[in-house]
């Protein structure tokens, strides 16, 4: 039983359970907390807000799948990292926030303390549903335990503690607890054959996999060639199969053909995914009878569908024993999935020629993209905005290998992630090549972190796709008759304003030039502005382009 601060043993729990990085800014309340990471050889990773701490935390946490910890003073910057919070809770990243609190012995009225908050805690659990307050100093490491323990179990998601700031510095005797992760559920061997029955019998099937099926992708690509069923990704399910599959239709869920591609199906495997209106915009999903649903999560299989076959189970292992199952039954009845032609090659032909047109405007962007991503040895890792270029240019348009990955704000729809998530994963991946891709409106919500990503020399590349303001919110009042206010921005000079931050800045043209521009910014230390200019009736309107 070591006899501690409150910070130290913060900070020897977290060394214990292999936490090596820390995203967060120092306070008066905290800097007991900060000098004991510093003790115990935890990296600090300094945003220039915490909104940014958040943001890097959740685009590490998505590209490695472990817990990524941010640490805060009290008060407003717990409320700034907070909206972080709720897009990595809707997201299902497992980040981990720790912050002081008010003293052990503050009066409930409060008293005028420095960033005083009468109930700190309720304001964190209106997002993450809990949050724990430690009330004594040993207690600090089993917070520690109890709150990754919570994280690593099930569905990944995000937890808090806090610590009052009197037990920060107070000492005291603690014992480290190792966190326990709670086993997988046992698969339900009948429920697979029953739903593999149901599946075999279809004759238009589809799989429709989400974020969770990142690591189930060989499983998924079985279950899709056994049946002959058409493959639909979640904006971030891509790179979890290989784009070019001749099964693949893509992340068409902002298309408005989905409705009628789902209207044909007679059976879908929905894996890993919330099957949410923000992945798949029509709503409620015209859906078929026969629905197997795979998640670890068991609430899911009561929300955005009605399922036939539910499967509590990880992806990665109920896929493959799907797809097993299917075969068997197939072999048996001695039918053959169809690998090309005939139904799957029908909608994947809806989709291509859908997904053409309406990603006409972006074309540059994903044009470039994926020339840069064929030529790259390294995975490459998108960090996306909601902008219309993201749906679009990329979700739609961009051509992601196996083991790439989009990073994508899709429950919460935060503005400004893009590159503080993406500064997170490169300092997470060294090896891969991150871009960051965000419209001139939600690049200005978080661009100090620009400075941020200078500091830790960061290789990444920030393309900013300007068409003058809030192009979608502006096409969205002129569709209602509206007349476009308080969307046209007089923005700055980017390549300008990066090379004052200690970046480096480029305008370009073209897709041939974005292409150049992303390979000379992966070479170079430090992150690269890209300005590219949006041709769109958004751009038009507001820039007079």
């Amino acid at each position: 039983m070591s006899e501690l601060t409150g910070g130290g043993h913060l900070a020897a729990a977290l060394a214990a359970e292999g936490i090596t990085r820390v995203f967060g800014i120092p306070g008066t309340h905290n800097l007991e907390i900060f000098a004991q990471l510093s003790e115990h050889g935890i990296e600090i990773v300094s945003p220039r807000h915490e909104q940014g701490a958040g943001f890097m935390a959740d685009g590490a946490a998505r590209v490695t799948g472990d817990v990524q910890v941010v640490v805060t003073t009290t008060g407003p910057a717990v409320l700034n990292a907070l909206t972080a919070l709720l897009q990595s809770f809707t997201d299902s990243v497992p980040v981990l926030l720790i912050s002081p609190g008010m003293p052990s012995t503050h009066p409930g009225r409060g008293t005028g303390l420095l960033h005083e908050v009468r109930n700190q805690a309720l304001a964190i659990e209106a997002i993450l549903g809990d949050s724990h307050r430690v009330t004594n100093v040993g207690e600090v490491p089993l917070a520690v335990a109890q709150a990754l323990t919570l994280i690593r179990s099930g569905r990944p998601r995000p937890a808090s503690f806090e610590i009052p700031l009197d037990l920060i510095e107070a000492t005291g005797p603690g014992i480290i607890h190792p966190a326990v992760t709670r086993p997988l559920p046992v698969l339900d061997e009948h429920g697979i054959a029953t739903a593999a029955e149901a599946l075999a019998a279809s004759q238009r099937p589809l799989v429709i996999a989400g974020g969770g099926s990142h690591g189930a992708g060989e499983g998924i690509v079985a279950l899709a060639e056994a049946l002959g069923a058409g493959i639909i990704l979640s904006a971030n399910a891509k790179g979890a199969i290989a784009g070019d599959h001749p099964l693949m239709l893509g992340a068409i869920g902002f298309l408005p053909e989905l409705p009628d591609i789902l209207a044909r199906a007679d059976a879908v495997a929905a894996i890993g995914t919330e099957l949410a209106p923000s992945d798949f915009w029509p709503e409620p999903l015209p859906l078929p009878d026969t629905v197997v649903r795979i998640d670890i999560d068991e609430t899911q299989m009561l929300g955005n569908a009605a399922v036939s076959h539910p499967l509590v189970a990880d992806a990665t292992e109920a896929a493959a024993s799907l797809a097993a199952a299917v075969k068997r039954v197939r072999d048996r009845s001695g039918a053959e999935a169809v690998a090309s032609g005939g139904w799957p090659a029908e909608v994947a032909e809806i989709a291509r020629v859908a997904a053409a047109r309406d990603g006409q405007p972006w074309a540059v962007l994903s044009e470039g993209l994926t020339a840069f991503t064929q030529a790259a040895e390294s995975p490459v890792v998108i960090a996306a905005d909601q902008t219309m270029s993201c749906y679009y240019g990329v979700q739609t348009g961009w051509a992601a290998r196996l083991g790439d990955r989009y990073l994508y704000p899709a429950g919460a729809g935060t503005l400004g992630f893009a590159l503080p998530a993406a500064i997170g994963a490169k300092l997470a991946d060294p090896a891969a090549r991150v871009i960051a891709i965000e419209g001139d409106g939600g690049a200005m919500f978080t661009i100090p972190e620009l400075a941020a990503a200078v500091q830790d020399e960061a290789s990444l590349a920030l393309i900013i796709v300007d068409n003058g303001g809030y192009g979608e919110i502006r096409n969205e009042m002129a569709d209602r008759g509206d007349v476009p206010t308080g969307v046209a921005l007089r923005g700055p000079d980017f390549p300008a304003l990066a090379s004052a931050m200690g970046a480096h800045g480029v305008h370009v043209d073209g897709a041939e030039a974005l292409t150049a521009a992303l390979t000379s910014a992966m070479e170079r230390t430090g992150p690269t502005l890209i300005h590219l200019w949006e041709d769109s009736r958004a751009s038009e309107d507001m820039l007079g382009r």
